[in-house]
């Protein structure tokens, strides 16, 4: 499979991207069948293993997240309400200053993750040069999280995307554009098929490192974290408002001088 899916980096094109994707898909499914990772509906958890394959290099280190079960992997319900609040304004304030021609969606379903928000034109709405190449998608940070292969998982499945990571607590918002980063995003799927490679072919050894985490978190001072989010949140979501609009006029003036 690898040898079909690596190619030249002359051959980097949308052709090879495709193929890569089918094989990232097909090695999901073998290494749900070998581990025995399913929803409760029967699926393959093509996203927890895709970003696991994305996260580690180290081999035994993905074995051990594959296969070990985490004390307790829910977010503390404190974290949950200062997302939902997040994602909940952000989205109301996007439909105020983006009435006609958009469409917002939050909790995006996919195959390898589901984006907080996901804004796209409506072909009615605006230009349909538009609306076939612009695609903004949000991912609503409340705490200190932000990994590449969060971010990687999304191009796969939107690589013309522009992804927008609002981190509200550090007060910061990060841009990538898919368009940008293509070769990076294929070195990183390419990375992915290797170690998803070698682990279904047992190439792995015991290794001393702790990925999966053995003590539940632990909330030290939630007065002091409600604070500073509500501070922060008032701070920056004027700011993510206006990084979304910038994005979406950057593309209108784009397509207008071609």
């Amino acid at each position: 499979m690898l040898k079909q899916a690596v190619k030249s980096e002359e051959e980097f094109d949308d052709g090879f991207f495709d193929h890569l994707r089918c094989a990232i898909n097909s090695l999901c499914e073998e290494l749900a069948e070998k581990f025995g990772l399913y929803t409760s509906r029967g699926e393959p958890r093509r996203a927890f293993i895709l970003d696991t394959l994305m996260r580690y290099s180290c081999h035994g280190c993905i074995v051990k997240v594959l296969t070990q079960q985490r004390i307790d992997d829910r977010a503390d319900r404190l974290f949950l309400e200062n997302h939902r609040l997040a994602v909940g304004l952000l989205v109301e304030g996007l439909r105020r200053r983006l009435r006609d021609g958009f469409k917002i969606e939050e909790e995006v379903k996919g195959e390898y993750g589901r984006p907080d928000i996901v804004v796209k034109p409506t072909s009615t709405g605006v230009i349909l040069e538009i609306a076939n190449r612009l695609e903004v998608v949000i991912e609503v940070k409340t705490g200190e999280g932000f990994t590449y292969s969060q971010v990687f998982r999304y191009l796969i499945e939107r690589p013309n995307a522009i992804i927008i990571v609002w981190r509200i607590t550090k007060r910061q918002v990060i841009k990538i554009y898919g368009e940008r980063h293509r070769k990076l995003l294929l070195l990183a799927m390419e990375a992915a098929l290797e170690r998803g490679i070698a682990v279904l072919k047992g190439e792995y050894d015991e290794c001393g490192h702790t990925p999966v985490r053995t003590a539940p978190y632990v909330i030290e001072d939630a007065q002091a974290i409600v604070d500073d989010f509500l501070t922060a949140i008032v701070d920056t979501l004027p700011v993510i408002i206006e990084s979304v609009l910038d994005v979406i006029r950057s593309c209108l003036k784009a397509t207008e001088a071609t």
